[in-house]
């Protein structure tokens, strides 16, 4: 335990006692009096590539990440480390980590993480210094756990609007905004651009590094493409009780990329999918923006939604939508997986429905968001994102690996600052 004036037992009863009652308040006295920063991480889900990133991210920040690093952080033992923090060396420990998985196979699950930092806190009471997640609803849900100890410094990923609520009230540290007006633009304007018949080369650069011939306009923020992971990525933003009063309060309409404007191509039918309707962030931070982005790109959209655990609860959906006669089917089609290693399986349901063929491709863009293909290990898959199949197989979506970065550098900068 932490280095206290009481005795040892007398310290021990009175923090059980505190503890289970959830009124302790931590300090950062206490938590560093014995050299030590010990950690407790949330992990999403272990194979997913934005996870692994966040978790590799935090590791190699607070140098608690193995030389020997893999593809996916998450398959990793952490390892000891050490911070400096104001020209004083301190340990870091990675305490615990666990992948916060519901009963019923949901990932990333906020329930869960509540009855995980329950049992953490239970086990090692004041030698927890701070939580870090990688999302914002399991951050909510640990703040959530009745022993909590106020004040313990927790970290979150996504900018959910009640979690800018709770950076401002200080009861979590920091976010990270994935950007989610740029995503979301940036989505849509690929998939006009597709539709609109543009080559490969003109769909990932109209609307993004020159104007829209069509007149969507052109994206703001900057978005990079990566050939091999036939990816377009845009950059996030970290959000702490700083800056976070830019952030609070503004409306999905305010927050839309001013620069995007509708355009003259006809409108067109469009699929959807969000891997889990249960889901905060997608359903809560990002569908507005979909629904309104829709008028700009003269989209007329179908929302369907997925249980969050079983791949069929999505690909049933999208089995529906194919056994419609061409005619009635979309102009595109914007996929969001409930494991990331499944792109195969939609592409071969798609490419099957259209008899394309590597000789005979389709024209029909299937366009991944949200969740990137990646092989088993978690790395991007290239060979299945190479389809040629398909003229137009993308994914769309923010910069994992800098968003890693970032909540890292998030996370020691604030523990910098309780130092200063």
């Amino acid at each position: 335990m932490k280095k206290k004036t009481l005795s040892i037992i007398a310290t021990t009863l009175f923090s059980m006692v505190l503890v289970s009652c959830g009124s302790s308040t931590w300090s950062w006295d206490d938590a560093k009096a014995d050299g030590e920063l010990n950690y407790v991480l949330l992990i999403g889900q272990i194979d997913h590539n934005d996870s692994a990133a966040r978790t590799a991210g935090i590791r190699d920040a607070l140098g608690t990440r193995a030389a020997n690093a893999t593809a996916n952080a998450n398959t990793e033992d952490p390892v000891p480390g050490t911070l400096t923090l104001g020209g004083v060396e301190y340990d870091t420990i990675e305490l615990e980590h666990a992948e916060q998985k519901a009963q019923g196979g949901a990932t990333w699950d906020q329930a869960t993480a509540t009855s995980t930092a329950e049992a953490w806190i239970n086990k090692h009471g004041s030698d927890i210094d701070f939580f870090v997640s990688n999302n914002d609803g399991m951050a909510e849900g640990a703040i959530g756990a009745s022993n909590w100890i106020a004040g313990t410094p927790i970290f979150g990923y996504d900018a959910n609007a009640s979690t800018l609520e709770l950076i401002d009230e200080g009861k979590i540290m920091g976010t990270v905004d994935q950007n989610v007006p740029a995503q979301i633009g940036g989505l849509y304007m690929l998939a006009r651009n597709a539709i609109d018949g543009a080559t490969p080369a003109e769909a990932v650069t109209e609307g993004f590094s020159v104007n829209n011939p069509n007149g969507y306009g052109k994206l703001t923020s900057e978005v990079a493409w990566n050939s091999s992971h036939k990816s377009l990525l845009v950059s996030n933003v970290a959000i702490t009780k700083e800056n976070v009063n830019q952030h609070l309060g503004k409306t999905t309409a305010e927050k839309l990329e001013a620069t995007i404007t509708q355009g003259t191509t006809d409108e067109v039918d469009v699929w959807l999918d969000i891997y889990s309707q249960s889901d905060t962030f997608l359903n809560t931070n990002v569908k507005p923006f979909m629904e309104q982005y829709a008028v700009q790109f003269n989209f007329n959209m179908t929302f369907t939604a997925g249980d969050g655990s079983d791949e069929s609860s999505v690909t049933d959906l999208l089995d529906a939508e194919l056994a419609k006669t061409l005619a009635e089917r979309p102009a595109a089609y914007l996929i969001n997986m409930v494991r990331t290693n499944a792109a195969e399986i939609y592409l071969n349901m798609i490419a099957t429905a259209y008899g394309a063929t590597t000789a005979d491709p389709t024209d029909v863009p299937v366009i991944f968001y949200n969740r990137q293909a990646t092989t088993d290990e978690g790395a991007v898959d290239v060979e299945v994102m190479a389809d040629e199949r398909f003229t137009h197989v993308y994914y769309f979506g923010f910069d994992a690996i800098q968003g890693g970065q970032l909540q890292g550098e998030m996370i020691v900068d604030y523990l910098e600052s309780l130092e200063a």
